[in-house]
């Protein structure tokens, strides 16, 4: 297997016991990502210091992804924009070394409000936009009830992600069970 540049995510001399794991995890998020419309890069980056769980350089991500550097630091700055990886400075070190996000939802929390604010937001502005519009042109009421809808169902998500949003970590047990509740787990 490769990543998104084809060549191998890991050498299949790799003495590391848990090298295929890994390197099944970095390929399946690099692929996930590109469904999402996220850069694959940044998904593998993500993926390969989530599941290690180490701190790793910029070269040494560079050459285990065998990847450009200007690639790993356009995207590792990415990622720490999303807040699932931060910059560890290690007393006594000047290298900068990097560190993915390991509580899960902390993870989903981050992930959620950027995409709520990079997706969510800007889409209920232009349903807004468009229900206004519509509402004032007689001929448009048939646009303006579909849009309505869509508007409706979309604020029902924003919605749920503020409320997801809002809950702490503590508090995911109670949603665990309230989703039980409805044959989900």
């Amino acid at each position: 297997m490769s990543n998104s540049s084809g060549l191998p995510l890991v050498p299949a001399e790799d003495p590391e016991p848990h090298a295929a794991l890994a390197r099944q995890f970095v390929e399946h998020w690099g692929m996930m990502a590109r469904a999402w419309g996220i850069n694959p890069t940044m998904g593998e980056l993500f993926a390969l210091l989530y599941i290690t769980g180490s701190d790793w350089t910029a070269e040494e991500l560079r050459d285990r992804l065998r990847i450009s550097r200007g690639n790993v630091s356009m995207n590792l700055r990415e990622l720490m924009a999303w807040g699932v990886v931060r910059r560890i400075h290690r007393q006594g070190e000047r290298r900068e070394l990097y560190r993915a996000e390991g509580d899960v939802w902390t993870l989903f929390r981050r992930i959620l409000k950027e995409r709520k604010r990079r997706e969510l937001e800007p889409t209920l502005n232009v349903l807004d936009e468009i229900c206004r519009k519509a509402a004032v042109e007689p001929s448009l009421a048939d646009v303006k009830g579909r849009v309505e809808s869509l508007r409706h169902f979309f604020g029902l998500i924003d919605a749920l992600a503020v409320r997801l949003l809002g809950l702490e970590s503590a508090e995911t047990e109670e949603l665990a069970e309230f989703l039980a509740g409805d044959g989900l787990e």
